[in-house]
């Protein structure tokens, strides 16, 4: 019996001592002075500190250079993805799919982790008819300066000044209401 009340103290005592990405949006909205209730439903882990987004200039896979730089004035979605993430391949259509009606408020960068198989990409960018801008990822350093460790897909958030406000971990229905509800609230967009 005292394992059992000991084993259920320990549980309780975990799961309130990990960090719940949906308790730190609500934190850190707090923080901010301003309330965002699409973005904490819509799973977006604001940032408490003002940060600026790391600078990156990145091979596409049509052969031109992009820049972070080349977007300013406008928020930009960076979505880190990988050939042999499921969870990722099925997002990129439906990310080409929300991207269709918002280009002229938004910019959405694919940034592909293995940049190495360039071909698989390739691949599945032809497969999903994708004209989103997918940017290859080679020895740079854009992993380490986003802080990602290989969880896959994940989306950092870049306001009109450049400034990191939030991200979301995982794979989200982005031609679901709350997503362009989301990014309204949080870029001041119409």
């Amino acid at each position: 019996m005292k394992r059992k009340i000991a084993l259920l103290l320990l549980i309780g005592m975990g799961t309130a001592i990990l960090p719940n990405p949906f308790l730190q949006a609500g934190r850190a909205a707090a923080l901010s002075g301003r309330e965002y209730p699409s973005c904490i439903s819509f799973g977006v882990q604001r940032f408490q500190e003002r940060k600026e987004a790391p600078a990156f200039s990145l091979k596409s896979l049509n052969g031109g250079q992009v820049s972070l730089s080349d977007f300013k004035g406008k928020p930009v979605l960076i979505t880190f993805w990988a050939t042999w993430c499921d969870s990722c391949k099925e997002e990129l259509p439906v990310l080409e799919k929300f991207s269709a009606g918002n280009r002229d408020q938004l910019t959405i960068l694919l940034i592909t982790i293995d940049g190495e198989r360039k071909g698989a990409a390739q691949k599945i960018v032809s497969q999903n008819k994708i004209t989103l801008p997918v940017l290859l990822l080679f020895k740079e350093k854009v992993m380490d300066q986003y802080g990602v460790k290989g969880w896959v897909p994940l989306t950092f958030l870049v306001d009109q000044k450049g400034m990191l406000v939030g991200k979301i971990v995982g794979q989200r229905d982005w031609v679901a209401p709350e997503a362009w509800s989301c990014l309204k609230e949080l870029f001041e967009l119409r």
